[in-house]
């Protein structure tokens, strides 16, 4: 292009640089690569389109290239190297995902990361450079991922949903021991909390730092609101499960702690003496709680998983022990709840049962003692009158737990359709054995399936004392023997056992015995 300058000299001005539009085939790669990653450029055809423009700009900002949407080389080589990255995790099978992907999967990411407190940019299911930044950060927070990697596998996004899931819950309350310390720090922390700053902030927040902060994030590790660190640093992490229980709290969520906020987390640490003192209440998650938790399973109460969390199947299962037991119905586990607690699991002493089956050498009352123990646990054979009236109708069964199985051949039960007995030798073969005299095929066909043992195929096995004491519990509750014991109906529990009343005199002279001793 030429002008003419006023003298009339020409001048030459350069025409702007242009950038040559992108052959078909390119534009039909980067369709085929852009589908591949989860964007949508719309008709793969070689030829561009709104829809492809959106795509490509969308991909290009992902990798911090300016999202103009057109086509050039370095686009193209970022799509390709995607492409690749992509087939090579696809033969893998490992759910890799990284920059310039996009999914509803990456959007689910996006949202998750973003409730533990860390900040992957737009939650638009665009894996962009934002979103690497905040899963280095996440990444780096755990101990079962390695760190320095931006990208994400299945068994990542696993730890992460887990993550989430961990902060859904109410808030619950540790227990600590009473410490002047302890008090001290939190008059500090609420001061910390009510300071009001020269920027109008309230309380402590991201950049807060020192003891005040560490205090904070140790409630919120007893309130279940892990924020990975407790080394006094205010970071995302730790706004990220504030926030979580401010929301479980019905806080507003700010990621502020201000003294609202400070009453509320404040609770999440018992200050306590013991176990019990105060009471295990409902939401408390302590080793206290799954001690009780351990007892009340021991003796027969169902209070759920075994984990330390006082929920509410947990004082489903002390109401139940209180009911059981006449007494105050709170669904809090005191002091001397605790202690009735443990008395029961105990079962009975070597001197007791040895008072009881005075015949009983010592060394043998040693070793059955577990074994016996574990049965009446097993069976929810808790109270003094369950116990002396179970003992009594061992002792008498098995002479003291001298026989583990009947003197007699067992011919005697041969042909007993109502034992079970339906085929040649099952009367010798299925004769009684145990303390309580496990006797007939269907006997040891239902005991092994309660208890998981190969009884039908192997009978002898109820012989052993380590089996033995388990088969005489199971047919103890599978009769409903503990419900007779407890009315003192010892002539029912008598008939269920024996079918009839033979030697009722011996039984009961063990029975008062055993109400003594015990």
């Amino acid at each position: 292009m030429t002008i003419r300058a006023p003298s009339g000299s020409p001048v030459l001005l350069p025409f702007p640089p242009t950038t040559p539009a992108p052959s078909a085939k390119d534009v039909r790669e980067a369709e085929k690569l852009l589908k591949k990653a989860g964007f949508h450029p719309g008709a793969v055809d070689g030829k561009p389109s709104p829809a492809f423009e959106r795509a490509l700009a969308e991909f290009q900002g992902a990798w911090g290239l300016p999202a103009t949407g057109q086509l050039d080389g370095r686009t193209l080589g970022r799509l390709r190297g995607t492409g690749q990255r992509i087939d090579a995790h696809a033969k893998k099978k490992d759910g890799h995902l990284s920059i310039g992907q996009k999914s509803k999967g990456i959007a689910t990411v996006e949202k998750r990361l973003r409730a533990l407190g860390y900040r992957p940019g737009r939650a638009d299911g665009v894996y962009s450079r934002e979103t690497a930044e905040a899963v280095k950060r996440f990444r780096a927070d755990q101990k079962d991922l390695k760190n320095g990697s931006g990208s994400l596998s299945r068994a990542g996004r696993q730890v992460l949903e887990r993550e989430v899931k961990a902060l859904n819950h109410h808030a619950y309350r540790g227990r600590r021991k009473l410490t002047q310390a302890q008090r001290r720090l939190d008059d500090a922390t609420a001061k910390a909390a009510s300071l009001r700053h020269g920027d109008g902030t309230v309380g402590l927040g991201v950049g807060s730092r020192g003891a005040a902060v560490k205090n904070v994030q140790r409630h919120l590790v007893a309130a279940g609101f892990s924020p990975k660190s407790t080394a006094g640093t205010f970071d995302e992490r730790t706004e990220g499960a504030l926030k979580a229980f401010q929301r479980h709290s019905h806080l507003e969520a700010s990621g502020r702690v201000d003294a609202k906020t400070w009453k509320a987390l404040k609770k999440s640490f018992i200050l306590a003496r013991d176990g019990a003192s105060p009471p295990q209440a409902l939401w408390e998650k302590s080793a206290a709680v799954k001690k009780s938790e351990k007892l009340l399973k021991q003796l027969g109460f169902n209070p759920g998983r075994v984990d330390g969390l006082f929920d509410k199947r947990t004082r489903k299962a002390v109401q139940a022990f209180e009911r059981q037991q006449g007494l105050k119905r709170n669904g809090e586990v005191e002091a001397s709840q605790l202690k009735k607690m443990k008395q029961l699991t105990k079962g009975v002493s070597l001197s007791q049962l040895h008072r009881i089956m005075p015949a009983l050498p010592m060394s043998k009352a040693r070793a059955y003692l577990p074994l016996l123990n574990r049965a009446m646990a097993e069976a929810h054979i808790n109270t003094k009158q369950r116990k002396a009236m179970f003992l009594a109708q061992l002792a008498h069964e098995s002479v003291q737990l001298k026989y583990f199985e009947e003197i007699a051949s067992g011919a005697a039960y041969e042909g007993r359709t109502d034992l079970g007995n339906v085929r040649p030798g099952d009367g010798v073969r299925y004769k009684g054995r145990g303390p309580i005299q496990l006797t007939g095929r269907a006997n040891y066909r239902a005991a092994g399936r309660a208890l998981g043992l190969p009884l039908e195929a192997k009978p002898k096995l109820a012989a052993r004392p380590s089996v033995g004491f388990r088969t005489a519990g199971w047919f103890w509750t599978s009769r409903g023997l503990n419900h007779y014991a407890d009315q003192g109906n010892f002539r029912e529990v008598t008939r269920r056992i024996n079918g009839g009343y033979n030697g009722l005199d011996s039984r009961l002279a063990y029975y008062r015995r055993a109400l003594r001793v015990l």
